[in-house]
This record gives structure tokens, sequence and C-alpha cells, in this order.
């Protein structure tokens, strides 16, 4: 995958980089996908570490002393060399319990990684509109001005031979400053949502670098209703919480683990710097090998147990609370995005209709200023209407664009 993304990469210059290109590299260069990656590794090695528990444990010892008073039945100077093999029996099923709440944890932190990577495609969705968007303004802006600058010449000979007043010549000059201005805030509004769409794909584009458009049709949608049945099922945050509550049940369960007794199995292989004899009675071999069983149980430990598990009790209520705020604000952000697409639609269908409405009106004010029948507030009136209408339905086309896919967002993974 990523000899294909460096492949794209490389050649996009030529070909256009498009929407789908755009959130390829997203999902490959961006920190915030590099960091939820390594979040579920860790959980894995966590829980890995969890595992643990059920492996035996071997250890080796040296151990060197010398007593100050010895007595008869003690060495001084002397040392040994110890190997250890444990193996735990019964743990109260605190390892159980403790590796379950891991998975728990790895279960989570994959649904969070599904989230934030359909969050990043949205905005790579946001970002790449606002660049086209941007970059339509510029050439509707460029338009104006140049209609503008045409009028303002055409003005200018008819003011030469007397035919219109000099204030009308002014009204012409002062539209064609602010849409110099305009214009040139536009390019800046461009290399601005460039920089934008740079900044979450995490490539630096090229400056000569061309973006390609795309078709911006739409599907239609169901009933709300419908769509927050899909989004109560589909929602890997509202998942990712839910694990998150049966982790803190099983650490709970391992705290309880505790006042269990616990049983190990211990085989130990010990070599003393001698074998010490008196008379027919060893007192200390030269190895020495025990094979045993231990079993130990916690009468109290200071209420520590307790207290934990009222503190994980109180931890588990408050993940209830958050799960059920989550689900309060995942069905305001649903009413608001259905509303904005059926809005955004409508928007779309009027902005269509305005634009072709204000193209001939200007046509038709254009023709009659040229014979003198309308005066030339009027032509300007026209003529930024005309621009508005314009700039109006490009942002409308996105506009449906992105509200359908902030819907999408809301109800899907």
């Amino acid at each position: 995958m990523r000899i294909i993304l460096i492949f794209v990469s490389s050649y996009m210059a030529l070909f256009g980089l498009t929407l789908s290109q755009s959130i390829e590299l997203a999902l490959s260069n961006s920190p915030k996908i590099l960091i939820s990656k390594s979040n579920v590794k860790y959980s894995q090695y966590i829980k890995d570490e969890a595992t643990g528990a059920y492996h035996p444990t071997l250890e080796a010892g040296f151990a060197w002393q010398e007593l100050e008073n010895p007595t008869a039945f003690t060495f001084s100077p002397s040392h040994n060399y110890n190997l250890s093999l444990k193996y735990n029996l019964f743990n109260g099923f605190s390892d159980y319990s403790t590796v379950s709440s891991k998975d728990s944890e790895l279960k989570s932190a994959k649904l969070e990684s599904k989230a934030i990577i359909s969050d990043l495609k949205l905005a790579v969705t946001l970002a790449y509109t606002s660049y086209l968007k941007a970059r339509k303004l510029i050439k509707s802006q460029e338009e104006q001005l140049a209609s503008l600058t045409k009028q303002y010449d055409d003005t200018n000979v008819r003011y030469e031979q007397g035919i219109v007043a000099k204030n009308d010549l002014l009204l012409i000059d002062v539209e064609k400053l602010k849409a110099e201005q305009a214009f040139i805030k536009a390019k800046s509004d461009l290399i601005v949502a460039k920089s934008n769409l740079e900044n979450i794909i995490a490539v630096t584009l090229d400056k000569n670098e061309t973006i390609d458009d795309f078709d911006a049709s739409v599907n239609e949608i169901q009933e709300i209703v419908d769509l927050e049945s899909q989004m109560m099922q589909n929602r890997s945050e509202i998942k990712a919480m839910t694990f998150k509550s049966k982790s803190l049940v099983f650490q709970r369960d391992a705290i309880t683990g505790n006042y269990l007794p616990k049983v190990n199995l211990e085989a130990s292989h010990q070599i003393n710097d001698q074998e010490r004899i008196s008379g027919t009675t060893i007192f200390q071999p030269k190895e020495q090998t025990t094979y045993g069983v231990n079993v130990t149980w916690s009468l109290y430990s200071g209420m520590r147990n307790l207290a934990m598990k009222k503190a994980l009790l109180e931890k588990h209520n408050q993940q209830n609370l958050q799960l059920h705020q989550l689900k309060l604000d995942l069905k305001n952000q649903l009413r608001q995005a259905y509303e904005g697409f059926k809005v955004a639609k409508s928007a779309k269908n009027v902005a269509s209709r305005a634009k072709e409405s204000a193209k001939e009106n200007y046509r038709i004010t254009a023709d009659r200023y040229s014979q003198g029948d309308v005066d030339t507030l009027t032509l300007l009136v026209s003529q930024s209407n005309l621009t508005q209408a314009v700039n109006a339905n490009n942002d409308a086309y996105y506009d449906l664009f992105v509200a359908y896919k902030t819907l999408q967002r809301i109800i899907s993974e």
C-alpha cells in the first residue's frame, strides 16, 4: 500500500490529485492515524503482559554472606546459586479477569481507531471541498472584475462623449476597486484552503499541483428514525465505551480474586559453596532440589481491596453516564445533520435557479444600459447579484455533498 501511495504522490502533478487519493494519503501519513495505530499496539502489548501470568516463572539467583558471629550451625563466609521454577495453579481467577479486562481495552482501542479514521475521512472531504469552493470563487471574482473593467472603459468613453455624468463613472470605479480587493482576498483564501488540505493529508503539494473536481451528486436518505437506529448499532464510539465498561467490571472481578487463596507449584535447585559434614550428619549438601506447593491467603490488606473496588464501581458509574451523554449528543448531531441536509438540498435547487435568473437579468440590464435605458446603479446591482448568485450556487453544490457526507459519518462507524 505504501508503495502505491508513493507512486500516487510522485505523479499527482501529472494526473491531478483526487478526493479518494487525498483520503488515502491522509490515512497513510496523518499523525492522528499513526497515534491511533500505536495506541492499539500498546493495548495489545498490555494484554500480552497480562497473559504472561498463565506462564511459569523461572528465576536464577546468587547469595553470599559473611556472619560477624557465626554459630555451630552456621557457616561463614558462604555462598550459593539458586534456580527456581514457579507456576501459579490458582489465583482467585484474578489473572483471568485481568486478561479479560485488557482484552476489552484492546477492543475499545481498535474501535476508537475506526472512529478516528472515519473522522479523518470527513475532515479530508471538508478540506478538499473548501479548496474547490475557493478556486471557483477566484474564477467568479475574476469574471466580475473583468466585467467591471469593461464597463468602466465603456462608460469612460461615454463620459468623454458627454453621454453620462462623472458620478456614473465613479460608481463603476468604486465597484471595480471593490472587485479588485475581493479578487485579492479570494486568491489568499485559496492559499489558506490549500494549506488546510496539506495539513489534513500531511503532504506538501506542489505549487502547480492540479486538484481535480468531482461529481458531488448525492443519494436520497432514509427517515430519521431509521437513521438513528443505524447510528446506535454502528457507531464505534458507543461500542468502544461499552468495552471500557466491561473492562472496569473485569478489574473489579480481579480485585475480588484477592480475597481467595493463591496456590503455587514450586521447584528449586540450589548449589552451595561446599558440602559440610559433621561425623555422619550432613549439615549442608553440595546440591539440593526441593519441590512443593505453596498456599497463601491474605486475611487482611488494610482495606485496600475494598477501597479499590469502590473506586472502580464509581468509575464504572461515570462510564455509564458518559455513554448516556454520548448517545444524547449523537442524537442531537443526527438531528442537526438531518435538518442541515434538507436545507442544503433545498438551497442547491434555489441557488441553481437564482443563478440562471441573475445571468439573464444581467444580460438584459447590460443591453439596456448600453442603449441608455437604465442607470449605472441598476447595472451595478445586477452585476453584484450575478456574482453573488454564482458564488452561492458554487457553495450550495459542495455544501450539499458535505452535508450528505456528514450525515453518513454520523450514522456509520
